[in-house]
């Protein structure tokens, strides 16, 4: 028996899609339980930037991308009209200045307008992101225009405080802190990015298949006689030599035959 071994057969996985939150933003105004998830996803995407020993410097809504799972990649901008005024005056980024594109990232996600807009609007104040969305409360614009002080000192200076903000609002509001909503909303707007990769499994494997193995096939060859070859002999009890040919041992038969039916006539 031949055994074919136990072979396991991968199926590809397809990157999961990413969209610019830019590109999801001027769709429509952000559900208020996806936007407290994606402001807390801001706040882990940092912390691993920051983790590592590196700032930002200067982002927003065009240099973030969100996938159908609900997670954010953060990358730096070219937009320098956002950056942190101490950026201007020719400071290094640093905790504090990632601080101030935070909170204009979540004055556009909150209030559905750039904090550069709102101020045109309100002649030169800023005022707060519930100005233009009346379900932001009272805990959500003080964060948002604490991030947004021109004076890096008066920022939150730890991101474990902006995210303890977050979650006592989404606790007060019963809201989960996970990515449920973020997908949710992104399905909604894309939905070729909605189906989870933890649904696209690997193919099973192939079963062990016993097969038989096959005998050897049988090869026929036809040889010609040679006439002129000398013919093959034996010895045996009486003398002459005895040709072993076919043809003569059957004209020999048939021969004695004829002989036995003449002998009882």
């Amino acid at each position: 028996m031949l055994s074919i071994g136990r072979m396991n057969a991968r199926t590809a996985l397809p990157p999961v899609a990413r969209h610019s939150l830019e590109a999801l933003l001027v769709e429509g105004r952000t559900p208020l339980d996806a936007a407290l998830q994606l402001a807390h996803a801001l706040v882990k995407a940092l912390e691993e930037q920051h983790a590592s020993g590196r700032a930002v410097g200067v982002f927003d809504a065009s240099s973030i991308s969100v996938d159908g799972l609900g997670q954010v990649l953060v990358k730096p901008s070219l937009r320098t009209e956002l950056a942190a005024p101490e950026l201007a005056g020719g400071a290094e980024a640093d905790l504090l200045s990632d601080l101030f594109s935070l909170g204009a990232v979540y004055y556009r996600l909150f209030s559905g307008l750039s904090h550069l807009e709102a101020q045109k609007r309100s002649g030169g104040l800023l005022p707060p992101p519930s100005r233009f969305n009346p379900t932001i409360d009272d805990t959500l614009d003080a964060l948002v225009l604490t991030l947004l002080d021109a004076d890096p000192m008066q920022r939150p200076y730890r991101l474990a405080q902006v995210d303890g903000s977050l979650v006592a609002v989404c606790e007060e509001m019963g809201l989960e802190t996970d990515t449920s909503a973020i997908a949710t909303w992104v399905s909604a707007h894309r939905p070729q990015v909605s189906v989870p990769l933890a649904r696209m499994t690997p193919a099973a494997p192939v079963k062990a298949v016993a097969v038989r193995k096959p005998a050897p096939p049988i090869q026929w060859s036809l040889e010609e006689e040679d006439e002129d070859a000398a013919p093959e002999t034996a010895d045996v009890a009486w003398e002459g030599p005895i040709r072993f040919d076919l043809w003569a041992a059957a004209s020999a038969g048939v021969l004695a035959l004829g002989v036995a039916i003449v002998a009882l006539m």
